[in-house]
């Protein structure tokens, strides 16, 4: 597809819509609009409004299928192919409690976030009930209900991996792989629509690297190995955020997000900025290699 896209569609779930901590409502509110764009916000299941393009914005981990469906209203959808970016299905270094290998790992939901989304809409379509089920479950041992959330369990060696986390299937095990860089380590968040991307690298002293105030971010840049363009294909991601390290020259994919939130400073211009470069590709939806 190639010329200026006038309209565009974003398809959100019924209960969620379009927050504006999302990287795509910054797109809409700073770039698309200001440029003249018209850009419509659907909520739910109902007949999508027409658009030149539409963007599967649905933040689960499995997307519904009836969702899936309102991308066939569409000759152009992005992520209309994204359905599950559970771990199970992106990782290649999961292990299992009878592998030989015994090495280091770590423990993780195996949904994005430690499954916030899902609890956040069990919640406000359980009513009372589901809130009340959610308190009881903080006051429980982690043994009953599983939970890893976004504070990842790291153990030297998979063998101290404690017996309940092999009985959960909410939970996965994965080889641990670290990128020194200096006196820490680093992680890489390449951003994405389209044909525009740039590279967030973050360094912090621990090896489990997680987004925190005091995190250095080094400067944006388009280092992005092939083999993850090919992996972003295989999973027919179009926009949102990959999560990465580099061990011994090998990209080791971490997380996928086809709806990544850009913090909740909503002026903050540094998010705005890589929001302009993002927003952009939607006039360059074909793409083999990040254009500059």
């Amino acid at each position: 597809m190639s010329g200026r896209v006038e309209s565009i569609a974003i398809l959100t779930h019924l209960r969620q819509g379009l927050d504006p901590n999302y990287f795509l409502a910054r797109c809409k509110r700073f770039h698309w609009e200001r440029e003249g764009r018209r850009v419509l916000v659907h909520q739910g299941t109902g007949t999508p409004p027409p658009a030149d393009v539409a963007i599967l914005h649905v933040d689960l981990t499995v997307v519904p299928p009836e969702y899936r469906a309102l991308a066939r209203h569409y000759p152009h959808c992005l992520n209309a192919a994204v359905g599950d970016v559970s771990k199970r299905r992106i990782s290649r270094w999961l292990v299992r409690e009878d592998d030989s290998y015994d090495g280091p790992v770590v423990v993780k939901h195996d949904l994005n976030h430690g499954g916030a989304s899902e609890r956040r809409l069990r919640i406000a379509e359980g009513g009372s009930f589901a809130r009340l089920r959610e308190a009881a479950l903080r006051w429980l041992p982690r043994a009953w209900h599983g939970r890893a959330g976004e504070d990842y369990q790291l153990f030297q060696r998979k063998s101290q991996v404690p017996r309940w986390v092999w009985r959960r299937a909410d939970l996965v095990v994965e080889r641990f792989f670290c990128q020194p860089h200096g006196e820490g380590y680093a992680i890489n968040q390449w951003f994405f629509l389209g044909g525009r991307s740039l590279v967030s690298t973050l360094v912090d002293k621990r090896p489990l690297v997680k987004w925190h105030a005091d995190i250095l971010r080094l400067p944006y840049h388009h280092g992005v190995p092939d083999s993850l363009w090919q992996r972003r294909r295989e999973l027919g991601v179009d926009f949102g955020k990959l999560d990465y390290i580099m061990h011994e020259d090998e990209a080791i994919l971490l997380d996928v997000n086809p709806t990544p939130h850009a913090g909740t400073t909503l002026t903050n211009e540094r998010n705005i900025w890589l929001a302009g470069v993002l927003a952009a590709g939607i006039d360059a939806l074909d793409f083999e290699r990040p254009r500059t």
